[in-house]
């Protein structure tokens, strides 16, 4: 049949027909050559990893030995040091064997900081690490019943032995659950009482709240609250060790923004320079949101811990220690890259007759 066009609408169609035919031959052929290089691309990949791997194997762990005095809280310096260069090994992926066999000294907050800083990304770099226990048997207790295996394997919320309290949590949000069973357990230890304590409640919903202001911009979503309760068998004390993993008090937006305005624009100043005004409250430590809340923030925290039923009262953020009983401060040579607080909950006085 011949159209008005002159052309066989038969062969027409059968040209075309052939074309399709031959751009599917191409098409096969080219998708099996692209098949072809993606797999030999895979398998050179997989072959680039593995050697790797086989690399990291052959390095050497690094014995890395912690201070003998293994208390964040009392030895501040020396345990800042001992992490940072753990960090550092890390970074250069290196795997890092934390060596604690050999302390003398140990404290809940301390083991504390190291479950936080190994379940933090930013610090292990997804390199290799592995550890030990110490070989005093008291310490080694103290180790094992903190709940620090647990950690080290999982995250969330851990109940661990003796009425103890471990918690993690990663979106920097207050919880008031977390807040009561926290001086629940201390107050049922240390007080013999199941009557909530007011001003340990307080303490606890103001650290939390505080946390907030400890991120920056960028970093908001990483900002990492730790919260560690341990009863002490044998002094009866129940000690809090509060802290998170944001860039710190002297690092956060509000109170830059004070220096600035402080110094003028001249960044000749120290963070110890400033201790006065954040503990008395000129420095806001609210973000604005909470500005109508009269009384609170660290202000709020220093009036409760000059209370009697407190005791070691400290709070270490950046390159600065306070005794917030005293306030007393003191310059550290190292940098804690966030905020943590200590305090411990103090049994009733016996009054003789």
């Amino acid at each position: 049949m011949v159209t008005s066009t002159g052309i066989t609408e038969g062969y027409s169609m059968h040209k075309y027909t052939k074309l399709q035919e031959i751009r599917a031959k191409c098409e096969l052929k080219r998708r099996k050559k692209s098949w072809k290089n993606r797999k030999a691309i895979n398998k050179k990949n997989r072959r680039k990893s593995i050697l790797k791997y086989v690399e990291e194997l052959k390095k050497p762990t690094i014995n890395h030995d912690a201070p003998i005095n293994f208390s964040f809280v009392h030895n501040p310096d020396e345990v800042l040091n001992y992490l940072s260069e753990a960090k550092a090994y890390l970074k250069a992926k290196n795997k890092v064997g934390f060596n604690i066999s050999k302390i003398e000294i140990l404290t809940p907050d301390a083991i504390a900081l190291l479950i936080a800083n190994l379940n933090d990304a930013e610090f292990h770099f997804k390199s290799g690490f592995i550890g030990n226990a110490p070989n005093n048997p008291e310490l080694n207790k103290l180790f094992v019943q903190s709940g620090f295996y647990n950690f080290v394997k999982s995250r969330g919320f851990k109940p661990v032995a003796h009425g103890n309290l471990l918690h993690k949590e990663s979106d920097f949000k207050v919880k008031p659950t977390i807040a009561q069973q926290a001086t629940y357990v201390g107050v049922k230890h240390t007080l013999n009482s199941e009557i909530p304590f007011e001003p340990l409640y307080e303490i606890l919903i103001e650290c939390m709240s505080n946390t907030n202001n400890h991120a920056s911009k960028n970093r908001a979503d990483k900002c990492n609250w730790w919260l560690y309760v341990y009863n002490d068998p044998k002094t009866q004390k129940t000690s809090y060790s509060f802290f998170d993993l944001g860039v710190g008090i002297f690092e956060s937006i509000i109170v830059k923004k004070y220096i600035l305005n402080l110094v003028k624009g001249s960044f000749l100043y120290k963070n110890i320079n400033i201790v006065e005004d954040l503990l008395s409250g000129k420095i806001q430590s609210r973000i604005s949101e909470d500005n109508e809340i009269r009384g609170k923030g660290i202000p709020q925290i220093v009036s409760s811990s000059k209370l009697d039923a407190f005791d070691n009262f400290y709070m270490i953020s950046n390159d600065v220690k306070i005794n917030l009983k005293t306030e007393e401060c003191f310059q550290l040579k190292h940098n804690l890259k966030g905020t943590f607080l200590y305090w411990e909950l103090l049994p009733p006085k016996i009054e003789s007759e």
